[in-house]
This record gives C-alpha cells, structure tokens and sequence, in this order.
C-alpha cells in the first residue's frame, strides 16, 4: 500500500512550479526511491506502476517519463531474481537510482557543452523565463572571462521564473544583463543574434513543448532570419508516443489555479493559465541534444537518429515489462 508520505511528496511535485525539468525529475527519483525502499519486501509491479503513473501524471514533461521508466525496466529485473526474497533488496534498490541518477547527469552535462561551443562566438544572447540548461551554459562562459556578451531576458508569466535567470547572470558578471517583460520580445529580437531555449519535451517529429511565450519568440527570430536554438538532454525525448502507440502526441496540457493570474472573479470571466505550449519544429534551427546537433529541418534527422539508435529497443523491452501482469 501506498504511504501516505509518498502521496504527499506526489502532491509536492505536482505544485512545483519553479524548478525546471531536471529538477522536477530528480524530486520523482528520490521520492520513487524513498518509497522503494521503505517497501522493499512487498515490491511487486503492479505496486511500482501505481507509484510511477502517479509521479507522470504530476506534470507533462518527457523528463520525468525517461528517468522513471528505465528504473521499472532495472527494478522488474531484480524483483524477477531468484535472489530477491532471500536477501535485503536495498542495496541493490539504491544502486540502481544511484546509476540512473548518474545517467541524467552525464546527458546534462554534455548538452552543456555542446550548447557552449555554439554560443562563445555570439556577441548577444536572447534567453526566456529559467532553464537550467540554458544558464549553466552561460554560467560557464562567465567562468572563461566572456562576460561582455549582452543578455536579453524575457520574463515568462504568471510566476515570473525570468527574474531569478537575470538575477543568477547579472551575479555571475555578464555586463550587460538585460531584463524585460515577456512582449518586450520585439524589442529585444532587434538586438540579440539569437534565441537560446529550453525544453520540457521534445517529440520524435521534432515538436518542442516549452513554456507559453516560446512560439512567439521563435516565430519573431524566424521572420528575422535569425538563429533559434533549443538545448536540452536527450532525457527530454518523448519516447512515450512509441510506447504508448499514440502517434497524435497532444500531451495534455492543464491549466493552473486561474488566482496565479488574477483574483477577478465573474460568471462570465474565464481566467486561462496554461504554463506550456508547442514550438513546431519548423521554427527550430537548431537542436542540440547531449553530444549531438541536428540543423533544420530537425525533424527528420531526429526521427532517422531515434530509428537508429538504441532508444526503441528501450522502449520494446518497456513494453513487453509494463504489460507483464504480477
């Protein structure tokens, strides 16, 4: 039975609404963990499935989707064990979220520098509302001495996660930090050689679902004929869609408690707050992903990239796992 602990960590994670993708999918590891291992000796799949869809319902972010659904592969293996019931799991149990854990790292990391070889030569950087992949990045850049790139910031609404990227930069000593509300976009295009995104999922045909704002500001830097590029880890690939057989893709995106933007309150009023929205792949220029960079039109080096590497095998081994009754 579900702890009542783990319900409220669900709870927790499902109202977090600062922390960016990464950060989410880590909190739904430690607290998948946490509960595995108070309940190691009853671990079954039908338990562990309960747990995960719990935590992939929080949020509709690919992340948390490919750093929980590699534990179920490694955790079925060792509740399938003959050795299972004859020793303590927990060892193994923490071994296995330790290695996962270590995975997301290494995937960061490497988008990381990726995205770093692509920006040092930029003069002026267009960034939009907090994506940790984006600032480690320019974090790194401050650390080489390049400091005298101009920053352009566009806050995103309603909770206003632009200001801590402009706090976090102008305190790391970029000297030109500029900071502005969201549609002051055409304004800042104007001056910057580039948009530099983050991304929360991205699906096989190259569609990125980001924050709300993000479409606009690509589709300004297109009619510009300027660069838009997406960074994120390869964590961030939907593979959902294969496993699922659901090759429409229209992840569910839920509004928010409306009072996040406004207290006005009429029968005839309906406040729209939706933190998400779908960048087509049209508008991306580039896409870099851990070690690799796929140019316009991304979707279908992606698509030829996904088919030949080793992620559908995951996905087939997933599956045959998840339908595998207890």
């Amino acid at each position: 039975m579900i702890s009542k602990t783990f319900l409220r960590d669900v709870k927790t994670i499902h109202d977090d609404t600062h922390n960016g993708a990464a950060k989410i999918a880590q909190n739904c590891l430690i607290a998948l963990k946490q509960e595995c291992l108070v309940s190691s000796s009853q671990l079954t799949r039908s338990f562990l499935k309960e747990m995960i869809q719990l935590l992939l319902d929080t949020h509709p972010m690919a992340t948390i989707g490919n750093a929980l659904l590699p534990i179920y592969i490694s955790l079925d293996k060792l509740i399938s064990s003959e050795t299972f019931r004859k020793r303590d799991p927990k060892p193994s149990i923490e071994m296995i979220f330790a290695a996962r854990r270590e995975q997301l790292r290494i995937g960061e990391k490497y988008t990381q520098e990726t995205l770093i070889k692509e920006l040092r030569d930029k003069d002026s950087i267009l960034t939009f509302s907090h994506s940790s992949t984006v600032n480690n990045a320019l974090l790194e850049l401050s650390k080489e001495g390049l400091t005298d790139k101009k920053i352009y910031i566009l806050e995103s609404r309603p909770l206003k996660e632009g200001g801590k990227s402009a706090r976090i930069l102008a305190g790391a000593g970029f000297k030109n930090v500029h900071f502005g509300i969201d549609f002051a976009v055409n304004e800042f295009s104007e001056h910057a050689e580039v948009a530099v995104l983050g991304a929360d999922m991205i699906h096989m045909d190259g569609r990125i679902l980001n924050k709300v704002g993000s479409t606009t500001i690509a589709k300004i830097f297109n009619e510009m004929n300027k660069k838009v590029i997406i960074a994120a880890s390869m964590s961030k690939i939907c593979l959902r869609s294969k496993f699922e057989e659901d090759q429409g893709w229209m992840p569910n995106i839920p509004h928010r408690k409306p009072r996040e933007v406004t207290r006005m309150k009429h029968p005839n009023l309906t406040v729209w707050n939706k933190y998400f929205e779908i960048i087509p792949a049209k508008l991306v220029s580039l896409l870099v992903l851990d070690k690799h960079k796929f140019h316009k039109p991304i979707e279908l080096q992606l698509n030829e990239f996904i088919e030949k590497s080793k992620l559908l095998d995951q996905v087939e081994i997933l599956q045959q796992s998840w339908k595998t009754c207890d």
